[in-house]
């Protein structure tokens, strides 16, 4: 099937370019926010664990700003979100709950198990309190860097080769290569971390499980029970009694619609051939030569 003919070529760059123009003029407006929230206090962090459950789940981007428990400018409250450098582990950065607030200080905890944490804050841990907990968009920035430079060394590659369907080509497939590589080492969608095992009333043992991935997924014991569960939720999965380990499997849950979302998700590259076609051309040489061949 010749796909050169499905489109016009023009029609193919204008709409490269224009891409790459919203692109860069993306970028360079999220740098000056960046840069104007960082010089107001505003931090920023990704959530690496599950402890806050479907709040902030693995992958949210958590936005601070500053904030006091105490003095005449206090304005942190119970409940509040809040991101610290915790004393006893100073280099390390936690973003959990308000659970109280007094003289002595601060005590947190985090939403998944509700347990308060060991340490007592004051002012000077306090990084900021969350002013926007963004859910996926920290593996997004997470991947970025290695998209952007994945996106470059395919553009590299791609001048270098001598046809117009031939660059298209390549950048179509070593594109869809580079976000599937930084798709399958970061595994944003699909994941789950077995909190503890422990016994019901009826003697039955029980897995408590939480989702780390993006979208739906069904946790499931072999030869147990299930658990279906959203980004950030904790369920419990039936194991069978008497099992010295614990063996889960963690699947997509999805509805219909859910499917056709990845259907169209994993067809784009195609649906984008077969609407924009490729853009047909001969070799730059071939066309040099012939432009500097005499009427």
């Amino acid at each position: 099937m010749d796909l050169h003919g499905l489109t016009s070529a023009p029609l193919a760059r204008r709409l490269g370019a224009l891409l790459l123009a919203v692109a860069v003029v993306g970028a360079v407006a999220l740098a000056v926010a960046a840069g104007a929230f960082h010089h107001g206090g505003g931090r920023w962090f990704v959530v690496t664990s599950s402890s806050m459950g479907e709040a902030a789940p693995v992958g949210t981007l958590v936005l601070t700003e500053p904030a006091r428990a105490s003095g005449p400018s206090a304005d942190l409250r119970v409940g509040d979100v809040v991101t610290f450098r915790p004393p006893t582990v100073p280099g390390e950065v936690y973003t959990h709950r308000v659970a109280s607030i007094g003289a002595d200080g601060v005590r947190t905890s985090g939403d998944t198990t509700g347990a308060v944490d060991p340490w007592l804050l004051g002012d000077d841990d306090l990084v900021g309190r969350a002013v926007a907990l963004l859910p996926g968009v920290g593996w997004l920035v997470r991947g970025l860097p290695w998209l952007a430079l994945g996106a470059l060394a395919v553009w590299a590659v791609g001048t270098r080769l001598r046809s117009d369907s031939a660059r298209s080509a390549f950048r179509l497939v070593a594109g869809c290569a580079v976000v599937l590589g930084v798709v399958s080492v970061l595994r944003p969608f699909v994941g789950a971390v077995l909190l503890s095992t422990t016994v019901d009333a009826a003697g039955r043992g029980v897995a408590h499980v939480v989702s780390t991935g993006l979208v739906p997924v069904r946790v499931a014991a072999e030869g147990g029970g299930h658990a279906d569960l959203v980004s950030g939720a904790v369920g419990q999965v039936p194991v069978p009694a008497g099992a010295s380990a614990v063996d889960l499997t963690t699947s997509l849950h999805l509805p219909v619609v859910g499917w056709v979302v990845v259907a169209l998700i994993c067809a784009s590259p195609l649906i984008a051939v077969l609407t924009l076609g490729l853009p047909a051309g001969e070799p730059r040489a071939e066309r040099g030569r012939r432009r500097a061949e005499p009427a």
